[in-house]
């Protein structure tokens, strides 16, 4: 079964909890005007680590404008690996895949490999499917991204619901029997962030269409009090409603979980420790 890597997003003051053999990372572009947060990275992307950097557009559900994307990355001193294309949820598909044809010409100026995230509008599968094919076919787009919003945006008229693993399974499952996924040598496919647990990485793996994913569910949720369990998404009480403050004060709060009390550091551990039993990582 294919090995994935699996990138930990966690708050600025918890970074240095990211497991030092983690080699793959996905960073959040507003976040490099933090200093802290830009030194981090930059020296693992120094030491040769890969690195994707996002465009906001799940954080904001709009893409950052191309050009203060740039700058923000020129200004951090980080070196990414792959950039994400603007991409837009909700919007007819040929809006993304117009937009990453003039992110291209931009990105090549800087020797910036492409991450490409196809979209539809709500219930337009085959528009979804239309624009995954013909970013596929641009040879600068290196890495195609299975998106939490795009995915379950466009496949709920064929699932009956906005579940994100359901959908994404479906999706992938989808494209695999019917020859879809695209057989380039040199593209890769990144599922962005999950849903209400872990396992859906379990069923992903098994297809053997993920490369990688990326999540800040590990820290996020034992930053809580929860942690990874055996239930069938990996959260028996399903993901917090909560959104992650990436400027959190890191503290040595205990929580009371299966009757003992635990630090946010020794559940972010638990987690950590899930994901590399349960999914290779």
């Amino acid at each position: 079964m294919k090995k994935i890597k699996f990138g930990y997003i966690a708050p600025v003051e918890y970074l240095d909890l990211i497991p030092e053999d983690a080699n793959f990372h996905l960073i959040l572009a507003h976040l490099l005007k933090d200093k802290r947060y830009a030194r981090f990275y930059k020296e693992k992307a120094d030491r040769g680590d890969i690195i994707i950097c996002d465009n906001g557009a799940f954080e904001f559900k709009r893409s950052l404008d191309p050009e203060p994307l740039m700058k923000l990355i020129a200004d951090s001193g980080v070196n990414p690996t792959y950039v994400v294309a603007p991409d837009y949820p909700f919007e007819p598909w040929s809006v993304t895949y117009d937009s990453c044809i003039s992110f291209i010409e931009m990105a090549a100026k800087e020797e910036y490999e492409i991450m490409a995230v196809p979209q539809s509008e709500t219930g337009n599968w085959k528009g979804w499917l239309e624009c995954y094919k013909r970013l596929a076919d641009l040879p600068h787009v290196k890495v195609m991204g299975m998106s939490i919003l795009g995915i379950p945006n466009a496949f709920c008229s064929l699932t009956g619901t906005n579940d994100i693993a359901t959908n994404r399974i479906f999706a992938t499952a989808y494209m695999c029997r019917e020859g879809l996924i695209s057989q380039r040598k040199d593209l890769s496919h990144h599922y962005l962030g999950l849903g209400d647990g872990p396992r859906e990485l379990i069923t992903q793996r098994a297809l053997g269409v993920m490369d990688t994913n990326d999540s800040s569910s590990p820290f996020w949720h034992g930053i809580n009090g929860i942690k990874f369990d055996d239930s069938a998404t990996g959260l028996k009480d399903g993901k917090i409603d909560l959104e992650v403050d990436f400027h959190l004060e890191r503290t040595v709060k205990s929580h009371s979980v299966d009757n003992k009390k635990l630090s946010e550091i020794e559940l972010i551990q638990l987690n950590i420790d899930w994901m590399q039993k349960n999914i290779g990582v």
